[in-house]
């Protein structure tokens, strides 16, 4: 009997490509499964690609511009019609479980308690704030039958929230292949004349576009390491991509205005989404993830790992778990754009050194990140509910 994954998104980020990810290994075990997504976008062709039905159902996902009194009653009857569509929907294909990929997606408890079915939840985020978001998530998360954490951060923090919870963790694995033997971009496709200065350097941050991404604090670093390098005479450059959430367009908006204000317009580039990201990866000198809360487990982390570049990420959360220190990349403060840039300027100064941490990453993400391991260990939990 078939399963519902439900997500919050449609687009192919993270959180989404490990959907994406466990639907095709459903697929090859003879897993029957159909998606629920609350809009259209880039992940529904990809898994309509491996021939899975696919079905958009406004679910009332939680952002945080929700979190209003008018807010909160808007989304209550959301989750109300969601939950009786969803009732059909499981009624008329049989299904047998119900599996929430993330924790924004709040409907999953009162589905569950409708239909009887049992409840998987996935959770690929650390709610810090709000303190009574934090709560009422804590309290629905305590009602799956199964909850799934990427990192132990992820598992550390919701562990903390209640002592009813009990949470298993899975590490996202990626197929490397993806990554491995990519050419870079052509000239004609950077937005600089990267590869035709001496010695160019070329750092990149990717992810959604959103405060807490740090973007703001990137921007601050380049613009302190464009100082500190200006005086090696060394042109480096810098590439921000992805895109908002829809709804949230002023986040973009505002970050071009803000590399004009920083006078970085020469040195950084704003590239939107990109489908491309191995070619992206396969085109920098250094991945840098400035995330300024708790980023639960950056697969864009992995990617680069698996593009054999090294990382440099502030100190928390799941990077702390993904990258090995002055071995596979290095960390940075949180709150300190000199002290970072310092940082970064040390590692692009030994070429050779960056080289090897990326093979260094490389290795790893194939030790500890692997596909087939996530495999392995992804069915166990689920065929266990």
């Amino acid at each position: 009997m078939p399963t519902v994954f439900i997500h919050g998104s449609a687009d192919l980020y993270g959180s989404a490509k490990i959907l994406l990810q466990v639907v095709r290994i459903c697929v090859k075990e003879d897993e029957k499964v159909i998606v629920v997504l609350p809009h259209q976008g880039s992940l529904v062709p990809a898994l309509e690609a491996l021939g899975v039905q696919v079905f958009i159902i406004n679910i009332g996902v939680l952002r945080r511009r929700y979190f209003t009194p008018w807010g909160m009653i808007g989304r209550a009857f959301l989750w109300i019609y969601a939950c009786f569509a969803l009732r059909a929907l499981i009624r008329e294909h049989k299904i047998s479980k119900i599996y929430v990929n993330s924790a924004n997606v709040l409907i999953g408890p009162l589905l569950k308690k409708i239909t009887g079915l049992p409840l998987i939840w996935h959770l690929h985020e650390i709610v810090e704030r709000p303190a009574i978001l934090k709560r009422f998530l804590t309290f629905l998360i305590c009602r799956a039958d199964l909850v799934i954490a990427v990192s132990a951060a992820t598992r550390n923090f919701w562990l903390a929230q209640s002592k009813y919870l009990s949470i298993k963790l899975l590490y996202n694995g990626i197929d490397c292949a993806e990554y491995e033997n990519v050419g870079n971009l052509m000239e004609t496709e950077f937005p600089f004349t990267l590869r035709k200065e001496k010695d160019g350097i070329v750092i990149a941050i990717v992810g959604r576009i959103q405060p807490w991404k740090g973007q703001s604090y990137f921007l601050d670093i380049m613009k302190s390491l464009k100082s500190q390098l200006a005086y090696d005479l060394i042109p480096c450059y810098a590439v921000v991509v992805g895109d908002p959430y829809p709804g949230y367009e002023q986040y973009a908006t505002e970050l071009k205005l803000e590399i004009e204000q920083k006078e970085l317009q020469q040195n950084v580039f704003y590239l939107g989404y990109r489908n491309d990201i191995p070619s992206i990866l396969a085109s920098i000198d250094l991945l840098v993830v400035s995330s300024i809360l708790p980023d639960p487990l950056p697969t864009v982390i992995l990617e680069a790992m698996a593009s054999s570049k090294p990382v440099i990420s502030t100190k928390q959360g799941g990077a702390l778990e993904m990258i090995v220190e002055n071995e596979t990349g290095f960390f940075i403060p949180l709150n300190d754009p000199q002290q970072s840039a310092a940082i970064i300027k040390t590692a692009l100064s030994n070429p050779e050194q960056l080289i090897k941490l990326g093979a260094n990453g490389y290795s790893n993400v194939h030790k500890s990140f692997s596909l087939s391991a996530f495999k392995i260990n992804w069915l166990q939990l689920f065929r266990s509910v």
